[in-house]
């Protein structure tokens, strides 16, 4: 889930976390380097090509487990156990940065999730109300599929990750 991707490195052994995001998102770059830098080599490079901020981690055995979890046949996959995983309010918090928005009509939560089948996002909802009692729908949005959280859930959700989001991302609650 979110903005970053494991690659795999130069001997396809070993898989590493790459972070890349707009030049509008490089405070949120930095603070994810922050929370990486122990296992970096470099720090985030602007990227001209593509008008962002990059940084890579070093390849690791540990983030190869990861990416056995999280990736089937080089596709992005929520793995069964993600409730197991996204248990903690940090995790919720970075998912929002990466990938949240404000509903339709500037109500509720949207999490960008069409990149997933209509299944693992059931699971995600699923892992929503058990971890962190949620109320959330599917919406279609085109012909994939995104979780909607309810205005009503949307007090909870905000005070659950508020400490840990990022100033520059309060335009994704104004209200709240």
């Amino acid at each position: 889930m979110g903005d970053g991707c494991l690659i795999p490195n130069a001997y396809g052994k070993n898989y590493r976390l790459q972070i890349e995001q707009g030049v509008k998102e490089k405070k949120y770059v930095w603070w994810k380097y922050q929370v990486f830098k122990n296992w970096t080599l470099n720090s985030p490079k602007f990227q001209k090509r593509t008008n962002s901020w990059k940084f890579r981690t070093i390849s690791h055995p540990v983030l190869t487990k990861f990416y056995k979890l999280f990736y089937q046949d080089g596709k992005k996959i929520i793995p069964k156990n993600i409730d197991k995983l996204l248990m903690n309010q940090i995790s919720l918090a970075v998912w929002f940065m990466d990938d949240g928005a404000l509903g339709p009509k500037r109500q509720g939560i949207t999490l960008n999730t069409q990149n997933f089948t209509k299944e693992e996002n059931e699971q995600l909802r699923e892992c929503l109300t058990k971890s962190f009692h949620l109320k959330t729908s599917l919406h279609k949005d085109k012909k994939y599929w995104r979780i909607y959280i309810f205005p009503a859930s949307v007090s909870q959700f905000v005070k659950l990750i508020r400490k840990t989001v990022l100033p520059e991302f309060n335009y994704k609650f104004p209200f709240y």
